[in-house]
């Protein structure tokens, strides 16, 4: 008789329990990275894919990963990318992205993670014509500054993409 009292007080403790859940204090989490919601929020509406973001990231590339053009590349960046260097700093070619051999270099091919108001960002791949120098990929988010695109991070691949930012 006392398991049987016991059972049944479990029992009706557990349906009591279960619909006195507060089910509206479920908090919406916070917004995740890189979903639509924080685009949305932080980059702006979709827009198509701008042709002259697409020109210059190829220019930064042969300027500053393959080192051709240093000075362009300069101009074609933002300070985010400069970190604290000075202009004749970086055109010293020690700078914050990564290089790559210009004398194994195979061309560049890019997917379009996201095309937005404020910010392009691509998931570039450098192929290699050398069989001893492997092929690096990384990201490139490129921001509209005075009326063009300008390149406002870089990083390899396997690292985090950019965090949007309040901008």
């Amino acid at each position: 008789m006392m398991y049987a009292a016991s059972v049944v007080v479990l029992f009706l403790g557990l349906i009591v329990f279960l619909n006195n859940r507060n089910h509206s204090a479920a908090a919406t989490g916070p917004v995740v990275p890189g979903s639509p919601s924080q685009l949305q929020l932080n980059y702006g509406s979709a827009i198509p894919f701008p042709k002259q973001a697409a020109s210059t990231a190829r220019s930064f590339i042969l300027g500053a990963v393959l080192r051709k053009d240093l000075a362009t590349a300069w101009d074609e960046s933002t300070g985010t990318v400069h970190g604290s260097l000075t202009r004749a700093q970086w055109l010293t070619g020690n700078i914050p992205v990564p290089p790559f051999p210009a004398n194994a270099y195979g061309g560049i091919k890019y997917k379009i993670e996201h095309s937005r108001e404020k910010s392009v960002l691509l998931l570039v791949s450098i192929g290699s014509i050398k069989a001893d120098v492997r092929f690096q990929e990384f990201f490139i988010e490129l921001a509209p500054k005075a009326g063009t695109w300008k390149v406002d991070y870089i990083g390899p691949r396997g690292t985090n993409p950019p965090v949007p930012s309040s901008r």
